[in-house]
């Protein structure tokens, strides 16, 4: 069995990100008129603030602050027969999770496909799986510079050179495969709307374009969309 897989994940808000960093959530300086005021106080406030809005926008990307919202997964026979897709989507990150490795003890992989998997994906599960106390099912080796069990487009189409990474849509246009249908602003936005459909369909069409891109990158031509999700299993949790 192969599989391919993709995440969306929302970033923590504000007041949690401070309380896991251990600071005030707002940063409250002095204002012109208060005793203690000059230039230099107020330089030196404005500075820690924007060293904090900072911290607080790249900790979107780490799994020790946001939290999975939905996992992508299509099964494929090694052949690469299509077998199924399949998205958990919802705001229980713990049950997602634990369904998410109950679906891979029953496949039991030997083929991990994703785009920047080894970078995001797979490590944001990994923490999020050990702050939820979900234990893993099967151990998925990470080392790089390698194609298996992990099948990376961005590093491999860049010979895992960080100058040559680009991101899936680009990646897709210049294999001329379809693209993505959205960009990651959009998740946010989806999940803030309570649209989780959508949001799992829109992280079903990823991991479709991250199929696509590693097809054409082994000289294969990939199925079509329509084939690959005629019909997928959208499982909210809760």
């Amino acid at each position: 069995m192969k599989v391919v897989l993709d995440i969306e994940t929302v970033q923590a808000p504000r007041e949690e990100w401070a309380r896991l960093v251990g600071k005030p959530a707002e940063c409250q300086g002095l204002v012109p008129g208060e005793p203690g005021y000059d230039l230099f106080t107020a330089g030196a406030v404005e500075e820690a603030r924007r060293a904090d809005d900072e911290a607080y926008t790249k900790s979107a990307f780490d799994g020790t602050f946001s939290r999975i919202v939905c996992i992508g997964l299509l099964e494929f026979s090694d052949q690469m027969e299509a077998r199924s897709a399949i998205a958990w989507y919802g705001a229980n990150e713990r049950e997602l999770l634990r369904q998410f490795w109950a679906r891979l003890a029953q496949d039991r992989p030997t083929l991990y496909i994703t785009h920047n998997g080894l970078g995001f994906d797979l490590p944001f599960i990994k923490k999020r799986s050990i702050i939820n106390q979900v234990k893993p099912s099967v151990e998925i080796n990470l080392a790089k510079f390698r194609t298996e069990p992990v099948y990376d487009t961005m590093a491999i189409w860049s010979n895992w050179d960080t100058r040559g990474w680009v991101k899936l849509d680009v990646l897709a246009r210049a294999l001329q495969v379809d693209t993505k249908s959205g960009s990651g602003e959009q998740v946010a936005e989806m999940w803030e709307k309570r649209q989780g459909r959508e949001l799992a369909q829109y992280c079903l069409q990823d991991t479709y374009v991250t199929y696509a891109c590693y097809s054409r990158m082994n000289f294969r031509q990939p199925l079509s969309r329509e084939v690959i999700l005629l019909q997928p299993e959208l499982c909210d949790i809760g």
